[in-house]
């Protein structure tokens, strides 16, 4: 798994793409956007010559779960009911290559995978950062790299700088992430405990921050990177720490479905698509090597 630096590339490629994302519930003075609004990155994927699973062919629609709540992997265009993001992406790839609709669920992150092992879904593309734990319950198929990191308010009042450096303080957090665990890993060894506010959506928790209510939020490093971009007020301390692989979750018996999906990413990533999106969405340092 290759370590590297996310935050100037990050930083540099969302400034540049101009990604739009309204903060919810946040102090009027603090939060907001005025960058223009990307959806697609209208990459088509027809042409891979792949064949869909049978249970999707004979469906006629792949069937995806995603916490829409996640900019700019995964969340829903202003205005509008629409999923758009950079796993929303690369799931309409998949599924334009397989010769069927893509149905995405929103649902949240906390009981996303009972949506998939209760076969109420297909798959999980939902920035699920793949962990010995999550592995006990569902198969992955790895796509991208990313870490933690850590959101505060513009200026950075309380000098955060590392995870270390949140003991005493109030830490906004999304409900089912694996920051959860690491501010709780943290807790451990802090003379001050960490104060977890937990949201069960990430926007909120941004929101937290910009407002005065939380003194930083643990998140995503892409996600954290973006939210500092849209959200004014905000700004990502540090480097990204705990880097792991995304992995789109599969239920543990539905072998077919993984193997295809290897072979999907595989041709993409051979034609040019995988490259297409990560850039429009500015992650191409997230990309598997």
């Amino acid at each position: 798994m290759p370590r590297f630096p996310l935050l100037t590339l990050l930083l540099g490629s969302l400034a540049a793409a101009g990604l739009a994302l309204a903060a919810c519930g946040g102090d009027d003075d603090d939060s907001g956007s005025s960058a223009p609004d990307l959806v697609s990155a209208n990459v088509t994927c027809t042409d891979l010559g792949l064949t869909a699973p049978a249970r999707i062919k004979a469906a006629g629609k792949f069937v995806v779960a995603s916490d829409l709540s996640y900019a700019p992997m995964e969340f829903v265009r202003a205005g509008t009911n629409e999923p758009i993001g950079a796993d929303i992406d690369l799931a309409r790839c998949i599924a334009d290559a397989w010769g069927v609709t893509l149905e995405v669920q929103n649902t949240s992150f906390d009981v996303i995978i009972a949506s998939l092992t209760s076969k109420k879904t297909d798959v999980i593309m939902s920035s699920m950062t793949v962990t010995d734990e999550r592995k006990q319950q569902v198969d992955f198929v790895e796509y991208l790299i990313a870490g933690s990191g850590i959101l505060v308010k513009a200026g950075n009042p309380e000098k955060i700088a590392t995870i270390e450096d949140l003991c005493g303080k109030t830490v906004a957090i999304q409900v089912g992430t694996i920051q959860i665990d690491e501010a709780e890993e943290q807790n451990a060894k802090c003379a001050q405990k960490i104060k977890i506010s937990t949201f069960e959506q990430n926007t909120d928790a941004i929101s937290a921050v910009a407002s005065g209510r939380a003194d930083a939020a643990l998140m995503d490093f892409p996600v954290a990177a973006y939210g500092a971009r849209q959200v004014k007020g905000t700004q990502v301390v540090g480097e990204q720490y705990n880097t792991a692989p995304y992995g789109i979750a599969v239920r543990k018996d539905d072998t077919e479905v993984r193997d295809a999906l290897q072979q999907a990413l595989v041709q993409m990533r051979q034609r040019g698509k995988y490259d297409a999106i990560l850039s429009y969405w500015g992650l191409e340092a997230g990309a598997l090597k």
